[in-house]
């Protein structure tokens, strides 16, 4: 458990790191952390179901833009500690979340009602985001380090938007809508493919898999690029048996 006492690392980026300064998935560290944000969504649609509906507009507008200083704070310690490239832009499926949550709050506001693109948030964005929680890439730092800690409270304000837009009837998917998230990601992956190949990074993982996940699994059995066949079958899978269970707990 030394990782917990790293205080002097706490803006190191990952290389200049001592060797396995990380935290170990599904160790006590991590299990605290998913416990944490299990227990706070919780906590927290409780407290949403509760109030009037001005008062959760400005709850969601809240979580909107907390995300967003955590995107645009990340951004900025990486910009002074001199680590900011092309590789560390928010261009992952997750950091996308937040400038699509931002548009469909807008709408909301505009239009009082929220439409069925929300859809693409609740089985898509939350998804991605819980299986960020599960398998975060960022545990190659110490627990208390501001990227493990922006990495799980960032991931739990993905699933909690669209979570609490759910639980108050807001969104309510319907299985003939599934096309939308299928053309969103049809839209974004082709450009993020090619920029990750003219500037070597990984983003959404469609180069080559992070290490302890499911992808890398794949990818040693049935080698890369061929690990996105079965990433993209395992995504339009997770998307259509959301729907499903989505469509029966209505």
């Amino acid at each position: 458990m030394k990782v917990l006492f790293m205080y002097g690392y706490f803006f190191t980026y990952q290389d200049a790191l001592p060797e396995n300064s990380g935290f170990p998935l599904f160790g006590g560290v991590h299990f605290i952390w998913i416990a944490g944000i299990a227990m706070s969504i919780f906590l927290l649609c409780k407290v949403y179901l509760r109030l009037a509906k001005n008062k959760r507009l400005q709850m969601l507008n809240a979580f909107v833009l907390l995300a967003l200083c955590c995107t645009f704070t990340q951004d900025a310690i990486l910009a002074v500690t001199g680590h900011m490239n092309a590789r560390m832009l928010p261009f992952h499926l997750c950091d996308l979340a937040t400038f699509f949550y931002l548009f469909l709050q807008m709408r909301i506001l505009r239009t009082g009602h929220c439409d069925s693109l929300a859809e693409i948030a609740l089985c898509l964005f939350m998804p991605g985001a819980v299986l960020g929680i599960l398998f975060p890439v960022w545990s190659v730092y110490p627990a208390f380090h501001y990227m493990t800690i922006h990495g799980f409270i960032y991931h739990a304000l993905i699933i909690l938007y669209p979570w609490l837009l759910f639980v108050s009837g807001n969104v309510r998917p319907r299985t003939k809508h599934i096309w939308q998230p299928v053309l969103f990601l049809c839209c974004i992956v082709p450009p993020v493919y090619l920029f990750n190949k003219k500037f070597d990074s990984n983003y959404m993982f469609i180069n080559y898999p992070p290490a302890n996940t499911p992808l890398k699994v794949l990818a040693d059995q049935i080698g890369n690029p061929g690990y996105l066949l079965g990433y993209a079958i395992f995504i339009f899978l997770m998307i259509l048996i959301l729907y499903q269970i989505f469509n029966r707990f209505q």
